[in-house]
């Protein structure tokens, strides 16, 4: 009996140690189980208001977004059925294609028009006239700006085909050229993209020698406009100097007369082309005038632009165009487009001098010049 005991204590002994770790493993598996479980809630929670945060982030950054390109698209639209109902009935000019914001002009429109009197294509340009714009739209005007344009043949201008006044804006008809502008050239990109997209990278320099040669056409071309009394240019950059075999042509000339903002930094002839000088050697444009910091670091390759731009912007006073032309960067520059006679020398007529006047001084009393309240005889010369 007492041997029975002794084993049966032995067994109860021996199954209460695994009931007691059995015990402790089931303890741990729940506050383990629990531990998970409140993990899991705490992450569920997060993510929750991390999706949260983000939707409301995206919600109003689609909004805002899908609010600008319907107005966008709106606006291109409007310019698409103007076009396609204004030259409907054209003879000469077919709508071809609207082209996406090829310049930073947002209210500018672009398209390719097929001109079927020389069976080419061209570039149509619609722009609405600004409240400040001096001259009246009008037929005589329209005859008159077209003769004003055909007085400014030269090899480094860009010249304008046609005019005409709708009542969406001033339409302008010119080359359409694939190779694009100075600022596709300096950008290395397509002419045909986006002005947001193509320009939104740093460009690379260009060489020394064309820095040159183009930078010297594009002071002949100045000088040019000058002798015929044309207004100042406060428009003058990259994109619109129009590059054509090689050959830098002037673009843009009419939006000094109809008085269309410059683009910044505005600046007449000489430092407009001092700015140009720099983002054709830098790659990049400057909001202002170069620092020696600028002049040293960024055209240290480039001392004859350095020291052309040092006497544009720092010197006592601002050279002319003339005694620019004289620095060491554009001695030597050959200028075969002007050999012969190639510059059509046309005397300027009294109507166009007329033009010109009003433009620069639109205080002067002529028909030509735009009333202040024009809306009446705008829209019944439009109907």
């Amino acid at each position: 009996m007492k041997v029975e005991v002794a084993n049966g204590m032995k067994n109860n002994g021996a199954s209460s140690k695994p009931d007691a770790n059995h015990s402790w493993i089931s303890i741990s598996c729940i506050v383990i189980a629990l531990g998970v479980f409140a993990l899991a809630i705490f992450l569920i929670r997060r993510c929750r208001q991390s999706s949260q945060i983000k939707h409301e982030y995206s919600a109003v950054q689609t909004e805002g977004g899908t609010e600008k390109f319907r107005a966008e698209n709106r606006i291109r639209n409007g310019a698409f059925l103007a076009c396609k109902r204004n030259l409907d009935d054209n003879e000469r000019y077919e709508l071809t294609n609207q082209l996406n914001d090829v310049g930073y002009r947002a209210e500018k429109n672009w398209f390719t028009v097929h001109d079927r009197s020389l069976g080419a294509e061209r570039l149509l340009t619609l722009v609405p006239l600004p409240s400040t714009c001096p001259i009246t739209p009008c037929p005589e005007t329209r005859d008159t700006l077209l003769e004003l344009f055909r007085g400014l043949q030269h090899p480094y201008i860009l010249p304008v085909l046609d005019i005409d006044f709708w009542k969406e804006g001033a339409v302008i008809v010119s080359p359409l050229n694939p190779t694009g502008s100075l600022r596709d050239l300096i950008y290395g990109s397509f002419w045909q993209e986006d002005c947001d997209k193509k320009y939104s990278a740093r460009g690379e320099g260009l060489s020394l020698r064309t820095i040159q040669c183009l930078g010297r056409q594009i002071v002949e071309a100045l000088m040019f406009l000058r002798s015929k009394q044309f207004p100042p240019i406060y428009h003058l950059h990259s994109g619109n100097v129009i590059i054509q075999n090689g050959v830098a042509r002037l673009a843009g000339l009419e939006n000094p007369l109809f008085s269309l903002p410059p683009k910044s930094p505005a600046a007449p002839e000489t430092l407009g082309l001092g700015y140009l000088l720099f983002e054709m050697s830098a790659g990049y444009p400057l909001p202002a005038p170069p620092s020696p910091a600028h002049l040293e670091l960024e055209l240290e390759r480039a001392p004859k632009v350095a020291d052309a731009l040092e006497l544009i912007f720092q010197g006592t006073r601002t050279p002319t165009l003339e005694e620019l032309i004289r620095c060491e960067l554009f001695r030597g520059v050959e200028l075969r487009e002007l050999r012969g006679a190639s510059v059509v020398q046309v005397t300027t007529a009294p109507n166009v001098l007329q033009l010109l006047d009003v433009v620069t001084n639109p205080s002067l009393p002529t028909s030509l010049l735009r009333r202040r309240h024009v809306s009446d005889d705008f829209d019944s010369w439009f109907s």
